[in-house]
């Protein structure tokens, strides 16, 4: 398991690392403020709050 860390650990691989996470973390956070706007608009959908010509 060390031996994976100090693999990990390499600067010539951190520097593939790091823009890879924030790519994958970019886009998983567009994915759930996507989702959870969805899901609030079906929502007050739902409750009658606004109706589908609201969001046109």
């Amino acid at each position: 398991m060390t031996d994976l860390l100090r693999a990990l650990a390499e600067p010539q691989l951190i520097w593939v690392l790091i823009p890879l996470a924030a790519i994958i973390g970019s886009f998983v956070h567009k994915g759930l403020k996507m989702h959870y706007e969805h899901k609030e608009r079906m929502a007050r959908l739902e409750f009658g709050e606004e109706t589908e010509a609201d969001f046109e």
